[in-house]
């Protein structure tokens, strides 16, 4: 029987380690090939500056470019959304049910293995073949391959030196040097043909490249007039003027994006804040962006992230820097609605009124269309005293 290993992840970049690991898979069960699957979107871990799917499958044809026995598959990148292993094998299944199918996974992946989608599924599809992560873990592997076994799941432990290497460290040591020993010589060259990991995570310029092809133009334009935006009012007020920059281009990162995998991305994650987001989906995108800077784009400042979270509902106890991305989001220069005006004035003369003025704007538009009013701008108009009508029918 002809056997195939599958082995799925972000190759962000495809290192060393990936290949080595392939070679002694390949040599373990005498596979016919080695398929390497680049994830649309991992659904278990944050994946760092995650690269575009066009770059990260051309690395992993290079990286495999000499070794016939490497395959790289498109197909969850073509799918999109979140990546299920499942899903994959039943599609490989499908295509070939004659083939015998080993799933590569590590140390981490094979001990949690029991919380993966529909776990019992793959087992019945695929045995695993376990690379070892860390020294001294053989113990545990061993007593989980028995647990699993008993379950009905068969796996093997490779014969494998602990291999630490980590795509996060590579794309560090990218930026800082522009060199890595650590990926094959041509997937060098391509990184750094493409520019790809070479540049700092909060580079403006580079950030406004980045966003430009994940939104409508519109939302472009808009997204440049919030930057100018919040820089203007950062300077005047003595707040951070970079932070401000930075939270401004990226406010509205995710609003393009389709609303069902990002609101998957929220439940996921367990940051809610009792919102019923399914009554006010005009919410998910803030959310989800705030989850997006820090799994996609290496930005971990909470204070750009909660800028970013809050831009539409606001909350009670805002820092400086919130305040301004959420008043700047309605001042730029696109907006046209009727009193922008008088909104620009008064976030040129007094912070606090503009919040007065922003949430009663904000009251007025949602109970004026029956929609509900959400815990956090609840508290905000608490703190700043702004009335609530109750024709709203206390709706949260």
């Amino acid at each position: 029987m002809s056997q195939t290993v599958l082995y799925g992840g972000t190759f962000n970049p495809i290192h060393r380690g990936h290949l080595d690991i392939c070679l002694r898979a390949r040599e373990a069960v005498d596979a016919r090939r080695v398929l390497l699957m680049p994830a649309a979107q991992p659904p278990h871990k944050f994946a760092g500056w995650l690269a575009p799917d066009r770059d990260r499958l051309a690395m992993c044809a290079l990286a495999g470019q000499d070794h016939g026995f490497l395959w790289v598959s498109d197909y969850e990148i073509r799918r999109g959304g979140r990546s299920y292993t499942v899903d994959t094998l039943r599609h490989l299944v499908e295509e070939a049910p004659e083939e015998k199918y080993w799933l590569l996974i590590g140390t981490d992946m094979f001990l949690t293995f029991t919380q993966w989608r529909e776990w019992e599924e793959i087992g019945k599809m695929a045995s695993l073949l376990v690379a070892s992560r860390e020294e001294g873990d053989r113990e545990t592997l061993l007593g989980q391959q028995k647990e699993l076994e008993r379950r009905g799941v068969r796996s093997l432990l490779l014969e494998n030196p602990p291999m630490p290497m980590s795509s996060t460290e590579i794309r560090r040591e990218l930026r800082e040097t522009g060199y890595t020993d650590r990926v094959a010589p041509p997937v060098l060259d391509y990184i750094r043909e493409r520019g790809l990991y070479l540049h700092h995570p909060e580079d403006l310029p580079y950030l406004r490249e980045y966003i430009r092809p994940l939104m409508t133009e519109y939302r472009y334009r808009h997204s440049l007039g919030v930057e100018k935006q919040a820089a203007h009012m950062a300077q005047r007020y003595g707040a951070d003027v970079e932070k401000a920059s930075l939270a401004g281009i990226l406010h509205d990162v995710c609003k393009d994006m389709p609303k069902g995998a990002l609101l998957q991305n929220i439940l996921e994650s367990g940051i809610i804040n009792g919102i019923d987001f399914a009554a006010s989906p005009q919410l998910i995108h803030s959310y989800a962006g705030a989850l997006y800077l820090q799994s996609h784009m290496d930005i971990h400042d909470p204070e750009v992230i909660d800028a970013v979270r809050y831009h539409t509902t606001a909350r009670a106890g805002m820092s400086l820097l919130e305040t301004i991305i959420y008043l700047a989001d309605l001042t730029s220069e696109d907006r046209e609605y009727g009193d922008v005006g008088e909104m620009r004035r008064l976030c040129e003369e007094d912070l606090r009124g503009a919040m007065i003025h922003a949430l009663a704007h904000t009251v007025r538009e949602l109970t004026g269309k029956n929609k509900p009013i959400c815990p956090d701008t609840r508290g905000a108009c608490e703190e700043y005293g702004v009335e609530i009508p109750t024709t709203n029918g206390g709706k949260l």
